[in-house]
């Protein structure tokens, strides 16, 4: 039996602080030992057969604790999840606040949902924003002889509504997920820069930019992405935008990419592909009104 205590931050992040019971870490930490101690080769013994204290001693126990970490965190935190009917949108990050053995385990799993945002009548909001609007330029002559209504391009109205919902509906990130994105990015960076045989210091250099400012530079992006993509998983959920099967395999086709079609026999693959179709269409579908 495991215990937990939920706490939830002004951000939309959950820590959740898990209490394992001392009972299933003994348990599991005699199963991990019997299996150590078969693999023990000890001077004068059989593999396997020398005395339990003895094969103790050669074995390192904080490999064990990696074992026990990696069979129980995941099914006490599963089952926390669960008993407080959360519905997380990554992965958590772990940390063991005490492991001390013949004691109760405590860990905390922080991570988050996804935010609530309230999206008003975002129909009309994006509707008059995008109605054609009358231009006047001094070669036109006459301003009131010369008013005239200019459509814009789908793309432009496809910017202009990225625009109108990032300045409409505000909310708060969890920043737990934002520092999540936003390693992962300075990471992909970092490989590309390794890549072309450049140095950290050497690329901030031609860029003319400081770490600081790099960092910064890239989490208001990411900010940005992610407002966005909850905005349009929202509406898409408003507007019961639906993916089928079919689409994602005609796409697939379509493009071409073997390496694509191979994804799609992954279910979780094919999900994230149909969230992002889902999120453009929401997209399409707004910028058409």
């Amino acid at each position: 039996m495991s215990k937990t205590i939920l706490a939830r931050q002004p951000d939309g992040t959950i820590q959740l602080t898990i209490t394992v019971d001392k009972g299933l870490i003994q348990k599991s930490l005699s199963k991990f030992l019997a299996e150590a101690i078969k693999e023990v080769e000890i001077s004068g013994f059989r593999k396997g057969k020398a005395p339990k204290k003895l094969a103790e001693e050669k074995i390192d126990k904080n490999k064990i604790y990696e074992l026990i970490i990696q069979e129980l965190v995941p099914e006490a935190y599963l089952e926390a999840v669960k008993e407080n009917q959360l519905k997380p949108i990554i992965s958590p990050k772990i940390e063991l606040l005490k492991t001390k053995e013949n004691e109760d385990w405590e860990i905390r799993a922080t991570t988050c949902e996804a935010p609530k945002i309230e999206l008003k009548d975002y129909r009309k909001i994006i509707s008059q924003a995008l109605a054609p609007v009358k231009l006047w330029t001094p070669e036109k002559g006459d301003k009131a002889d010369s008013e005239k209504k200019t459509e814009a391009t789908q793309e432009e109205k496809i910017q202009k509504t990225i625009e109108i919902l990032l300045k409409n509906f505000s909310f708060s990130l969890p920043q737990v997920i934002v520092e999540d994105e936003l390693n992962r990015s300075l990471t992909n960076l970092l490989n590309q820069v390794n890549s072309l045989g450049m140095t950290v210091e050497q690329y901030l250099q031609s860029s003319g930019k400081t770490s600081s400012q790099l960092r910064e530079e890239y989490q208001v992006k990411i900010e940005g992405e992610l407002r966005l993509l909850f905005i349009l998983s929202e509406i898409a959920n408003r507007e019961e935008i639906k993916i089928s099967d079919q689409e994602i395999e005609s796409l697939a086709k379509a493009s071409g990419d073997e390496k694509l079609s191979q994804q799609l026999s992954d279910p979780l693959q094919k999900e994230y592909l149909k969230g992002i179709l889902a999120r453009r269409k929401a997209l399409e579908t707004l910028a058409s009104l």
